[in-house]
């Protein structure tokens, strides 16, 4: 009987190791969704960041199904409020993509807002948490946003304007030199990225 246990734990460990996701696609995955919330909730750069940051925290603790709508995510939904002016997380929760930005689907996670958007278009570029953050923040107790200022959201005419709707073109990028109107591909934005925080541009 013992020894039966001691299977089926191994098993399940295994199953949930299996879901698990890797650091490299958790990032990826973690920068398109904050690439469009940047873009449709009109984040300031600091909002930005910090953003990437939270949404990585969520998506690095998806194991199993239960994870989904469990402990983290109603962390994220508690971090984004410190995050996010008044304004802009009531309008994220109206957005079933960013409030429930991933579903279960054939046994697999299934991130919703490729329902939205296609894959390999952006319209920011790569924030510094994209190089050099590894999800620390989800290991404390307290909150690494609580208490912080982050800086006032972009306006409609500045980067981070609200989403056209009517032909889904973008009316700027914010962090990024590409035009109004036109999406850089995941390479442009990871190098521009790069060229930000190389000349303090963060």
């Amino acid at each position: 009987m013992k020894r039966f246990i001691l299977t089926m734990v191994a098993v399940l460990t295994l199953g949930a190791a299996a879901n698990a996701m890797s650091y490299k696609s958790a990032r990826d995955q973690a920068f398109f969704l904050t690439d469009k919330m940047a873009y449709e909730l009109a984040l300031s750069y600091d909002q930005y960041n910090a953003v990437y940051e939270i949404n990585m925290d969520y998506i690095m603790c998806l194991n199993v199904y239960d994870d989904i709508f469990g402990t983290f995510w109603t962390r994220r939904n508690n971090e984004l409020r410190y995050v996010l002016s008044p304004a802009q997380y009531q309008l994220y929760l109206t957005l079933e993509y960013f409030y429930r930005p991933v579903s279960w689907n054939n046994r697999k996670f299934v991130f919703t807002i490729y329902d939205r958007y296609p894959k390999n278009h952006y319209y920011n570029a790569a924030p510094p948490g994209y190089q050099v953050y590894k999800g620390s923040n989800r290991y404390f107790d307290h909150s690494a946003y609580n208490g912080r200022t982050f800086g006032a959201p972009t306006s409609k005419s500045q980067p981070g304007s609200t989403m056209n709707h009517g032909t889904n073109t973008p009316k700027s990028q914010p962090g990024s030199k590409s035009q109004p109107g036109s999406y850089m591909n995941k390479k442009q934005a990871v190098n521009q990225g790069k060229q930000n925080m190389n000349g303090h541009r963060w």
